[in-house]
């Protein structure tokens, strides 16, 4: 091998080692930044020159090249964040983003969300994060990905159909007496309204209900499933025995439309209505309705589902985040702004909802770290560094041993 055949192994080692240290540098440059993953050098060497030896030819190495920069995938530690649209992806998988202005998609590891002014969900450069919607009857996610948007709509307010009231009547008043207690249900429109109910004592053990609504408008009250009101009766043991399940027919005005309640006293959540020797009170009350809300905060759970909480105390599922994962996510093209975008080396994404078909799980309120190992880096630092010096050098020397050639001639 020619002494210039050294000097050119001696660029190559400059070159590639020059290389090597830039992915370094760049590594440790993205030790803060959100969802970065380190690139890993590979080395190989160049196609060998043949020679001859006094035992025949033998094949004498050109120098060496970068054979590839590799991404490393490896999950990076999660920081705790006050945001609630702050999400991280551990395991596999990129969220996935959609540039407004090209309708391209991008894939990414860094969850930083925010809301723009039109409640769509985005990243730091305004692309928007991507999901399936939550049919409202089902519960379930549905259609294709779409945008996620947070309206900021009211929640839909919800006729009372049903109430619950679990009293204890006085077995010790007398005929005549009245108990009265009153509960707020709701109208279609959500407005609120007050039905008092007014138990009045006609016999030993028997009380005969009565109801009024905002005060003023009478309701007539009949059996449930037909039939004119049975009264409350007891046994000698205070159990109550008939009666007790009423609907209530519920007018306009003043509600917004002709609704009609059932109201239960015996068997619900709070218990059975009781005639014990105590004062009359009122020991439980339920109903099923609710006025319109307004969005107070949003919150996430591990399987990516975005979910809104309102005032009226309504938690409604909106949208589910749509994971992406390649077969080859060392082909994806690094797109800058901690994006990246699919190639034919990468393969088409397979897509679906955190935690099934291979893809990771969300972690809400996190965000994920750089995977970047500061102490590994500065050791592959200081390897290139002696092995651009070592190349250095043969340049040197073989420079050294052209000028003793050279010298020859004199």
């Amino acid at each position: 091998m020619s002494v210039s055949s050294a000097m050119y192994s001696g660029i190559s080692g400059l070159n590639a080692n020059g290389e090597a240290m830039g992915v370094v540098g760049d590594n440790i440059a993205n030790l803060n930044t959100t969802g970065f993953k380190y690139c890993a050098v590979h080395f190989e060497d160049l196609m060998p020159q043949t020679t001859s030896t006094g035992s025949g030819p033998a094949q004498v190495g050109r120098g060496t090249r970068i054979a590839e920069i590799t991404p490393v995938w490896a999950q990076g530690s999660l920081e705790t964040s006050a945001d609630a649209l702050d999400v991280a992806v551990t395991g596999t998988g990129f969220f996935m983003v959609n540039d407004t202005n090209t309708s391209v998609s991008y894939y990414t590891r860094d969850g930083n969300f925010s809301l723009d002014k039109d409640g769509y969900l985005i990243n730091a450069h305004g692309h928007r994060v991507q999901g399936k919607a939550i049919d409202a009857s089902t519960g379930t996610p549905s259609g294709s990905d779409t945008d996620i948007v947070i309206n900021q709509n009211f929640s839909a307010p919800k006729v009372t159909e049903n109430t619950e009231v679990v009293l204890n009547l006085n077995a010790n008043a007398s005929v005549g007496d009245t108990y009265s207690t009153a509960e707020t249900i709701y109208d279609s429109q959500g407005n609120a309204h007050s039905l008092n109910l007014t138990y009045t004592k006609a016999a030993a053990n028997t009380w005969t209900p009565s109801a009024t609504l905002d005060g003023t408008y009478a309701v007539t009250i009949t059996n449930h499933g037909g039939g004119a009101a049975t009264d409350l009766t007891f046994n000698s043991y205070g159990t109550l025995t008939a009666g007790g399940s009423y609907d209530l027919a519920l007018t306009t005005p003043p509600m917004s439309a002709a609704a009609t309640v059932w109201l239960n006293m015996v068997n619900t959540t709070g218990g059975s209505t009781t005639q014990y020797a105590a004062a009359s009170a009122t020991n439980y009350v339920s109903q099923d309705g609710y006025g319109p809300g307004f969005l107070q905060r949003v919150s996430v759970d591990n399987d990516g589902i975005i979910t809104g909480n309102y005032s009226n105390g309504q938690i409604t599922p909106l949208y589910q985040f749509t994971l992406a994962r390649f077969t080859a996510p060392n082909k994806l093209y690094r797109e800058g702004t901690n994006l990246y975008s699919e190639t034919e080396e990468s393969g088409v994404p397979l897509t679906g909802a955190p935690g099934n078909n291979g893809l990771g799980k969300i972690s809400a309120n996190s965000l994920e770290q750089s995977n970047v190992d500061l102490a590994n880096e500065f050791v592959h630092m200081i390897l290139y560094q002696r092995a651009f010096q070592a190349n250095s050098r043969i340049i040197t020397t073989s420079d050294s041993m052209l000028e003793e050639v050279l010298a020859l001639k004199r």
